[in-house]
Parts: structure tokens; sequence; C-alpha cells
């Protein structure tokens, strides 16, 4: 969707996808296809914010499981084939990760593993003006921290790529 209005007028199914594509929570996505229409982008965004902040434990996890592995080129091919909408979101929010070194790939995928390991989901961070490089030393630093800790800076990560998601699906910026 370009605009505002095809959202706010599109079949609740349709709308309930198009906020799948901003956070990959069902009931999340059907609380904010049922809210329109919606007057601005702003009240969309904003609503979206809240309701993401009010979502439960298992909505937060479902929609941290729907996101890549940072860095792992394979796992984002199978996962998001090409002819998926998601392929090119994954590759627009993480493609800098293709022009990695090898080090700083394997780096990823060991310290990928060791996270998931440690805290039972993904490292989730807003990559999409960050070096793999970046991203390798924003894991570094929150690897040790505690459980609780990251569950709620992956929210909050989250939080800033909804906000991104809705931005470029608008063609705005937040």
């Amino acid at each position: 969707m370009s605009n505002l209005a095809q959202f706010n007028g599109c079949a609740a199914d349709a709308a309930r996808d198009t906020a799948m594509g901003w956070c990959h929570c069902v009931n999340w996505a059907i609380d904010v296809a049922s809210k329109r229409p919606f007057q601005s982008i702003q009240q969309l965004e904003s609503y979206c914010v809240e309701r993401w902040c009010n979502a439960s434990v298992s909505e937060m996890e479902e929609a941290l499981a729907a996101h890549p592995l940072i860095g792992d080129i394979e796992l984002l091919k199978k996962k998001f084939s090409s002819n998926d909408a998601r392929a090119d979101k994954a590759f627009a929010e993480q493609g800098q990760v293709l022009n990695a070194s090898d080090d700083t790939l394997e780096a990823l995928a060991r310290l990928n593993s060791a996270y998931k390991n440690r805290h039972g989901f993904i490292f989730i961070v807003f990559a999409r003006d960050l070096s793999a490089e970046e991203m390798l030393l924003a894991l570094q630093a929150r690897i040790c921290n505690s459980t609780k800790e990251e569950f709620a800076q992956a929210v909050a990560e989250q939080t800033k790529i909804l906000q991104a998601r809705i931005a470029t699906a608008f063609e705005s910026h937040a």
C-alpha cells in the first residue's frame, strides 16, 4: 500500500497482512487493522507503537521469532525466497552483511548461536544503517546482558523496526 487511504479502505485481511509486514504478530496486526480508519500516518504509527508496547509476552515472542538471524545470508535466502516481498525488506534492513568479510560473517554466526542459546531468542537490532561490523560490535556488547535486559532491548529494537517499516510503506520519514 502506498498511501493511507488505500490502507484505510482495503479489506480487513489485506490490512492485517500489511500490518504483519511491519510487525509479525497476528493479534497485533488484527488489532491495528480493526482500528482503521486512521486520520494520519502519525496516528497510525502512534497506535501501532502503543499496541506493541502493550503486547503480551507471547505476542512479542511471536514477532521476534519472525526475524532472520543477523548476518545469516543462507537463512535469509531460504526464509525469504526471492518472490517473497519480505525478502526485499530483510535485505533492505540487513543487506549490508552481503559486503562483510568471511571473518565477520563467521563471528556473527557463532555469536548469534551463542546468544540464542543463552537467551532463548535471536539477537534483534535495528540494522538499517549499521555495517556488519557495527552489528557484530552490538552483539558482542549485549550478549552477556541478562535475558530480561535483552528481551526488553529486543522489544525496543522491534519498535524502531516497525516505525521504520511504516515510514517506508507510506514513503515518509519517521
